[in-house]
């Protein structure tokens, strides 16, 4: 990820700054990754080794000449790309009701992307907050879903979650089913019977 640090003092506009990591005594210098412009540190495809205090303070020529070294900023940076848990608050639904899912990461400032069927598609929706809910839903809507989260500019992908399965049951399908049962074999015995006194019929027409 790429990550930047602001220093500010809040009075005054000529101030020059240094930026401290891990010792009051050493700054943080210009690198491929490194970047400090004016008030602001910037690491980009920041390493294990960025992990560490932060610290900055102000300079200028005039009186006050100096400001006091700020109170540290402490960085962690994990190695591995985070993973993110998908939870549904049901699984087995019918046509017309909502269902909202919601995807957990273990820190803040993210956005949230939803996926269906295949986690290389393009999202079916993004988010600001962690859940997402599908109001009214019909039989399409049932299938595999998973999340992920991103910020930052470029954006920095956690991992997909573990896929949650939704069904949806057509509305009274199963009172359907029932009186199919019952119906058909009333439907036959009326059929066989009209089967029969036609061929009846036939015979003593002959």
């Amino acid at each position: 990820e790429t990550v930047t640090l602001t220093c500010s003092v809040g009075s005054y506009i000529d101030w020059r700054y240094k930026l401290y990591k891990d010792s009051k005594d050493t700054v943080v210098s210009q690198s491929n990754r490194h970047t400090v412009t004016g008030d602001t540190l910037t690491i980009k495809r920041a390493a294990e080794s960025d992990q560490g205090l932060y610290w900055c303070q102000g300079e200028r020529d005039s009186r006050p000449k100096s400001t006091s070294i700020s109170q540290p900023v402490s960085i962690t940076v994990n190695v591995n790309q985070l993973n993110v848990t998908l939870i549904s608050d049901q699984k087995e639904i019918l046509t017309g009701d909502s269902v909202t899912l919601t995807c957990t990461v273990e820190s803040s400032g993210w956005r949230f992307y939803w996926y269906r069927h295949r986690q290389d598609s393009e999202p079916v929706a993004t988010t600001s907050g962690s859940s997402y809910t599908l109001s009214q839903v019909s039989v399409s809507d049932g299938g595999q879903y998973r999340c992920r989260a991103g910020r930052g500019d470029p954006v920095y992908y956690t991992q997909y979650s573990e896929p949650v399965n939704i069904q949806v049951t057509v509305t009274g399908s199963s009172t359907s089913v029932l009186v199919g049962v019952v119906v058909g074999p009333v439907v036959a015995a009326v059929l066989l019977t009209v089967f029969l006194v036609l061929l009846c019929r036939y015979k003593k027409s002959k």
